[in-house]
């Protein structure tokens, strides 16, 4: 379950609705972000959206931490929500995630393992096109609450 919680915090976002200028690249500010402990070691995420086409959005994200270690993932969303496709980085097995669009600023991600909800991000886009938040609530490999903030800045 830690991989999986892990998972979800470096790749869950959608970007279901996501208006042109919240496409392209942006940067967490770690300074401004509330990690979970799991996420001590890390360095620099950078997300990645762009459109495919008109229903359709794709996200990508590379994890660095302070050892230098690597982590990609990428996947394809609907753009007025539904089931995540997972193309690299997949999420472990029996974990998958449904995206509820709220309105154009702001996203709920709902994960599932086994069909049972063990996290939920709150996604939210300022309203200047230049920062997104990312609030999450789950559960760690014990079964104990974990909470995070993450703020990303547009590059």
């Amino acid at each position: 379950m830690k991989k999986a919680m892990l998972c979800l915090a470096v790749f869950g976002l959608v970007g279901s609705l996501l208006a042109a200028d919240q496409m392209g690249t942006w940067k967490l500010n770690i300074a401004k972000s509330k990690l979970p402990p799991n996420m001590a070691n890390l360095k620099e995420t950078i997300m990645v959206f762009r459109e495919i086409d008109a229903n359709t959005m794709e996200g990508s994200a590379t994890q660095t931490t302070q050892d230098g270690k690597t982590t990609t993932g990428k996947w394809t969303t609907p753009k007025s929500g539904g089931i995540q496709t997972y193309l690299e980085g997949a999420l472990p097995k029996g974990l998958s995630s449904i995206a509820a669009v709220i309105d154009p600023d702001t996203i709920y991600q709902i994960y599932l393992q086994d069909g049972k909800q063990v996290g939920l991000m709150r996604i939210d886009f300022g309203k200047d096109g230049k920062t997104f938040t990312i609030t999450g609530k789950g559960t760690d490999a014990q079964g104990k609450p974990v909470e995070y903030l993450r703020l990303f800045e547009k590059q």
